[in-house]
């Protein structure tokens, strides 16, 4: 082995060892990463993303976003790294997560597609604020679409967490479906002022 190598032979050995790449998906041509560098360390990022959970940080401003790994293999079988659905979090007394304000506020739609008294003001992958259009007090729990500037309606279920006042209310979105809320997260980016992209096929 060369003197400078990067790894040793028994890390290399271990690398070799590690587990098997579990079951991929399908890869998306428009969402590969192309990682270039020594095979060494590309073989090891994909032994560790194949068995662990990876990640990219990046710090905008006062904002930390964080981006998960994930392998995909394509029809030819060859084994590709891509960026999954990013998570933006917002620094203050605690990290929470970085919530789009609405310009206007949004109602959520039933499922006939007609808006209900519930109007979206601030939403996050976890949480929304919502406006209360009528005199009831807010309700426990919902299950509407979220569905700003005619987009795919994005099925949320919402447990009501505190009352803000007679008309302002906060909902956990814990409940919702997980790809769901990666949806949500993919319209969160899009909405994000310095994140925006102009890709013309872009699903918010």
């Amino acid at each position: 082995m060369q003197a400078d190598a990067l790894l040793t032979q028994d890390e290399l050995d271990f690398i070799q060892d590690m587990q098997h790449v579990p079951q991929l998906n399908q890869a998306d041509p428009n969402a590969v990463l192309q990682v270039n560098g020594d095979p060494r360390l590309q073989q090891l990022l994909t032994r560790l993303v194949a068995s662990e959970q990876v990640t990219l940080q990046a710090q905008l401003e006062n904002q930390q976003i964080s981006i998960p790994l994930q392998l995909v293999e394509d029809e030819f079988h060859a084994v590709h790294l891509q960026l999954g659905s990013p998570e933006i979090y917002e620094e203050g007394p605690r990290l929470r997560p970085w919530r789009f304000s609405m310009e206007q506020p949004s109602a959520l739609l039933d499922a006939q597609g007609e808006q209900s008294e519930l109007w979206v003001r601030d939403i996050s992958f976890r949480g929304v604020l919502l406006e209360v259009r009528d005199e009831r007090p807010p309700p426990a729990r919902f299950e509407l679409f979220f569905a700003p500037d005619g987009i795919q309606p994005i099925a949320l279920t919402g447990t009501l967490r505190r009352c803000i006042d007679t008309q302002l209310a906060a909902y956990d979105l814990g409940r919702s479906a997980m790809d769901e809320i990666d949806r949500l997260r993919e319209y969160i980016l899009q909405a994000h002022p310095q994140l925006r992209t102009a890709a013309p096929n872009a699903r918010p």
